[in-house]
């Protein structure tokens, strides 16, 4: 029986040979899928029947697109494809990080957004007019902290 799954194991290695494989936009697809199966059953369940189907379909729309990119041979386009979700995920991520450290900083410091080049700057809580310097586009504006 050891035997069988060594060269189980060794078969599914050779049909990957030239495969993409496993990435983060799969690993996200596979979140989001367990994310729709969830909502499906809770609101199919709570509120009609159709809603679950309508959501269990395009739950298995999503997994089945995931598992095509698994295993897909056209790597240049699959990798194209993660590096968008990685844009797109590193945003979101670079949103929630904002929002924790205005929450861990409240009341310490204020966080102001630089005119030009949009970029948010966290200065100490002093009340008053003050002469900003962007270390981003070098930009000199006023701030006004209450």
């Amino acid at each position: 029986m050891k035997n069988f799954f060594n060269n189980l194991g060794i078969k599914f290695q050779r049909f990957m040979y030239g495969r993409y494989g496993i990435d983060q936009l799969y690993r996200g697809l596979f979140w989001i899928y367990l994310f729709t199966l969830l909502i499906g059953v809770i609101l199919g369940g709570a509120i009609d029947r159709r809603i679950y189907t309508v959501i269990s379909i395009a739950g298995l729309a999503i997994i089945i697109f995931a598992f095509y990119r698994v295993f897909s041979k056209n790597i240049q386009k699959r990798r194209e494809e993660n590096q968008k979700w990685l844009v797109f995920e590193n945003g979101i991520k670079k949103q929630f990080r904002l929002l924790k450290d205005k929450w861990k900083f409240r009341k310490t410091h204020v966080f102001k957004t630089c005119p030009k080049c949009k970029a948010v700057l966290r200065l100490k809580r002093e009340k008053g007019k003050h002469n900003v310097k962007c270390p981003h586009c070098q930009t000199t504006f006023e701030v006004k902290v209450l």
